[in-house]
């Protein structure tokens, strides 16, 4: 799991998908009741305004204190149920229903006219992804996890590639976290290939919040930071650092003797 005092202080800094949070007692490991469906999740489709005056539509979950949205980017999935909310007239039923790994969620409405729809939904865990992660030493605490990790649609094989790389999960939790913001083994391999010494999931995950990729890292060793540590790499990237900066400090401190 995450433990750094800065990652901490990093989700004041960095804007990351909202997650939804266990809202009851946590189930115990290993125990014999199965995880459990959800019902009464809320769901909106439709346009939000954003500060920049301009509207961004968004496919909304919510359900007790938690209030997540989807990106639609690149899924034909959302795409289509995009198109069943959109094409849906004022007051007309509609049903739809998101299936991941973790489990599937189905759900009821009605149009609203002008591309808008909202209605509820329920989520059926999959019970084959639950003794998965179980397996790799990874246990949802419990059906509100496995609605989470359904949600960032997380993967058995982002888990096992991240393994493969020397990158231990601490958890259901850091699944969740890597799946939200795109950490693959790809990404890993792309910042190790470009120098940064990185062997924590904790800091890779780190590391994608702040944009940190492996251009930046490769313009930095330009700018005379080669093979940065990846604890300075993310303090210099969350103080804004950029690479024109980092070249006229590394002339200063050779300057005076600091760096060779």
């Amino acid at each position: 799991m995450i433990r750094t005092p800065l990652l901490a202080a990093l989700t004041l800094l960095v804007a990351a998908p909202s997650l939804p949070q266990p809202a009851g007692r946590s189930a115990a490991v290993g125990q014999s009741e199965p995880y459990r469906a959800i019902e009464g999740i809320g769901w909106t489709y439709g346009n939000d305004g954003s500060p920049n005056g301009r509207s961004t539509s968004q496919l909304r979950f919510s359900h007790g204190d938690s209030d997540s949205s989807i990106s639609l980017d690149g899924d034909p999935e959302l795409q289509r149920i995009v198109g069943i909310v959109t094409q849906a007239a004022g007051g007309q039923a509609l049903s739809f229903a998101l299936r991941r790994e973790a489990g599937t969620i189905a759900c009821t409405g009605r149009g609203e006219g002008t591309g808008r729809g909202s209605g509820t939904c329920r989520f059926d865990p999959d019970p084959s992804f639950a003794a998965a992660l179980i397996e790799r030493g990874l246990p949802p605490r419990d059906s509100d996890e496995m609605l989470a990790l359904s949600l960032v649609d997380a993967h058995l094989a982002t888990a096992d590639g991240l393994a493969a790389e020397g990158f231990r999960l601490g958890g259901a939790g850091d699944l969740i976290a890597v799946s939200a913001l795109g950490v693959t083994p790809a990404y890993a391999g792309e910042l190790r290939g470009a120098g940064l010494k990185i062997h924590e999931i904790g800091d890779l995950i780190a590391a994608r919040a702040l944009k940190i990729d492996a251009s930046w890292v490769g313009t930095m060793a330009a700018a005379g930071y080669p093979n940065l540590e990846v604890g300075k790499a993310i303090q210099m990237r969350a103080l804004g650092v950029t690479p024109e900066y980092a070249m006229k400090m590394a002339r200063v401190l050779r300057q005076v003797g600091e760096i060779q």
